[in-house]
């Protein structure tokens, strides 16, 4: 069974060994759009929704890579243990609704920390997560996922050996501050794109990704150069609007309308 995005193909669970169906996304789907931190929009569809398969037996949930590879007995033990405990369920539906796609994200996390993943895989499953809030426009949970993934790409960055699943530390760099700047703190995302574009003694081989680092860095600091401008605006005219402020008299509200 196949639609215009997505076939159905089996394949055995790594933890309890269930022949399970999954959902892949045909390769050949063409974006209309890339943001900073490499989320690609795609016209009425979102590949997010099926990034994670899950296994509707006992409920393991992993990115591809992670679900075809095999797990020790202790490993399979350890997870298949965690999730009998949570009583974790999880429906097969060959077109997955936002809701759907959201419980598989949150679920492979859950199963990323019970095997303890590397942090960098974490990271990328949180920051993909926040790809479904964004793309769906839930803004708050979106900054929420985002913050997840930023918190976990620095901890990797400061205690994990590279590269970590095609990952070089160049390039959690710049999702670090391709993260920041999302989140409106430019001047820490300027700070991470910095070690980029400045580092000529070691100059990355990614022409792309310094071609991006580059890019953004230049953007974010012309941010903060309009900001400080802002910032600075000269004081007579400041005195002039506080003044003019203080002399119009604000309406008095009465009863509940004061609270709305």
């Amino acid at each position: 069974m196949s639609s215009e995005f997505t076939f159905v193909v089996e394949k055995n669970c790594p933890v309890c060994g269930k022949s399970v169906k999954v959902v892949k996304v045909k390769s050949r789907l063409a974006a209309i759009g890339v943001d900073n931190d490499y989320c690609c929009h795609y016209r009425d569809f979102n590949p997010y929704l099926y990034h994670i398969w899950v296994c509707d037996g006992c409920g393991f949930a992993a990115d591809e890579k992670v679900f075809l590879t095999a797990l020790s007995p202790v490993r399979r033990e350890l997870i298949g243990n965690a999730l009998m405990e949570h009583h974790v369920h999880f429906e097969f539906n060959e077109e997955r609704s936002v809701p759907d796609g959201i419980a598989s994200l949150k679920l492979a996390i859950f199963c990323a920390e019970v095997l303890k993943a590397p942090l960098a895989r974490q990271a990328g499953l949180a920051m993909r997560l926040a790809w479904v809030y964004r793309i769906d426009g839930q803004k708050e949970k979106e900054r929420e996922a985002s913050e997840q993934a930023l918190n976990l790409y620095i901890r990797s960055l400061e205690t994990e050996h590279y590269p970590i699943d095609n990952l070089t530390d160049t390039m959690v760099m710049y999702l670090i501050g391709a993260l920041y700047a999302e989140l409106g703190e430019r001047k820490k995302a300027v700070l991470y794109l910095s070690n980029i574009v400045g580092d000529k003694k070691n100059p990355i081989t990614d022409a792309k990704l310094a071609k991006d680092a580059r890019r953004l860095w230049q953007a974010v600091r012309e941010q903060n150069q309009e900001e400080s401008a802002q910032e600075n605006a000269p004081q007579e005219q400041v005195h002039h609007t506080v003044v003019k402020k203080a002399a119009a008299k604000p309406k008095k509200k009465s009863g509940l309308s004061r609270w709305f």
